[in-house]
């Protein structure tokens, strides 16, 4: 057999490029012997490794000072778990990973954080900055791993940090540092630390330039929990998703904010994506979305002006141009608005990428609102639009409305054909199509 000395991949004849990690000149003759496996010669399990249902004791899990980051991962972190952590380049990775070190170190769980591109004088010089000092923190500046497994096991941390596991290397792998065969046995070792020692490991992971976690799939697949935290360069908030867990639905997110030298909890997530003022304007409607379960008020601004081309121009930020170009064609035909000689510009508020369906009315909503020069107050809109005009449910109305309850507002349109909860003070308006629209 071939085996590439990246990827370990096995090719029964040689090729000057490796067909599944792309490289060349790495498939190396080898010899391998099949081996035959009879489950009639396995050992009989000890009595000690046989838990009986009864016996079972639920674990607590580890609690952090950040309450979104706990959310995330359902409660807290399980102990025994490993969690890969990924984020962009420039986002801050080290400042983070050293900071969750000082969210779980003052709640009581001794943390090892474990650096392999950085001098200890540098991350204490950082840590001076960020204001960590807690003395349950014990500092490991290493890149062998053969080592770092050793110190992870003889430490007393509960819970262990890699930053990250791609500088990382292994004198017993075959592969150079960085590689697919390097980075999935170090992670099955992490692994199995973890599920022996009961200690909880998070890895520091990177993405590729299309914005994937630059590992392979099946990596992932081997962790217990896949974090990814998503920023815009132009805003100083950060989303945290759980693309993969174990121990708790995936359908949750964390909001940040990034200060000058600290990540921390956003203190009103609600209202962190609109203006005040600007929602009195003309050419402004509030909405919720959805990110993933999660409800987020927004809002959605519209501009229209007269053009004399013969083509007007549709453009959008925040929001797919297509989009855009479907309600005003749907709007062109069954309402009384028309833009065949206006420009219309459409833009969420703070930057914030939206694609779900429910934030077509509000979408509309602002058109009209800015073509008539007509403000629309605190008034929530909640539907999509179809393109036969008729107003369709949207997913997860009824969590929206109560999240509106929340926040005081009163004001809300919403589909004829949904027939769940209304909470009983809240002025609500029901609309079959958009000619109904009494903007």
């Amino acid at each position: 057999m071939y085996i590439c000395s990246q990827c370990s991949t096995q090719s029964p004849k040689w090729a000057g490029k490796c067909p599944n990690c792309g490289e060349w000149n790495t498939l190396v003759e080898s010899h391998v012997q099949s081996k035959k496996s009879r489950i009639s010669e396995g050992k009989l399990l000890s009595t000690q490794k046989i838990a009986p249902w009864k016996e079972v004791v639920p674990m607590k899990r580890y609690q952090s000072q950040s309450q979104e980051f706990d959310g995330v991962l359902g409660s807290g972190l399980f102990p025994g778990s490993l969690v890969l952590l990924s984020w962009e380049p420039g986002i801050g990775k080290s400042t983070l990973a050293l900071q969750m070190a000082e969210w779980y170190a003052t709640t009581g769980s001794p943390v090892l954080y474990v650096s392999g591109e950085e001098h200890v004088d540098q991350i204490f010089s950082r840590a001076r900055r960020l204001g960590v000092s807690s003395e349950s923190i014990d500092f490991v500046t290493e890149s062998d791993f053969d080592s770092i497994a050793q110190t992870i096991e003889q430490s007393r941390s509960d819970i262990v940090i890699i930053d990250s596991l791609s500088v990382l290397s292994s004198s017993s792998i075959e592969g150079s540092p960085g590689s697919i065969s390097q980075i999935r046995i170090m992670t099955e070792v992490c692994m199995n630390i973890a599920k022996k020692l009961r200690k909880s490991i998070i890895l520091i992971g990177h993405v590729t330039k299309d914005g994937s976690i630059g590992w392979p799939k099946s990596l992932e697949h081997l962790v217990d929990v896949v974090l990814f935290l998503e920023w815009v360069r132009t805003e100083n908030y950060r989303i945290l998703r759980s693309l993969k867990n174990r121990f708790w639905p995936t359908d949750t997110v964390g909001l940040f904010r990034m200060e000058e030298n600290w990540l921390i909890d956003l203190p009103n997530p609600w209202l962190e994506f609109i203006d005040t003022v600007g929602v009195e304007l003309s050419g402004s409607a509030l909405t919720f979305t959805i990110e993933w379960n999660r409800p987020i008020l927004i809002e959605i601004e519209a501009l229209t002006t007269y053009t004399k081309f013969w083509y007007p121009k549709r453009s959008s930020r925040g929001i797919s141009q297509w989009k855009l170009e479907l309600l005003i064609a749907v709007m062109s035909k069954y309402t009384s608005t028309k833009l065949e000689s206006s420009d219309v510009y459409l833009n969420i508020a703070r930057g914030l990428q939206v694609s779900e369906p429910g934030v077509d009315l509000a979408c509309i909503a602002a058109i009209i609102s800015s073509k008539k020069d007509i403000p629309l107050g605190k008034t929530i809109y909640l539907w999509e639009v179809s393109l036969t005009w008729v107003v369709k449910n949207v997913f997860l109305l009824e969590k929206r409305l109560y999240e509106a309850v929340k926040l005081w507002f009163t004001d809300v349109v919403i589909p004829e054909s949904y027939d769940g909860k209304i909470p009983s003070w809240m002025n609500i308006k029901k609309i079959a199509n958009i000619k109904d629209i009494w903007i």
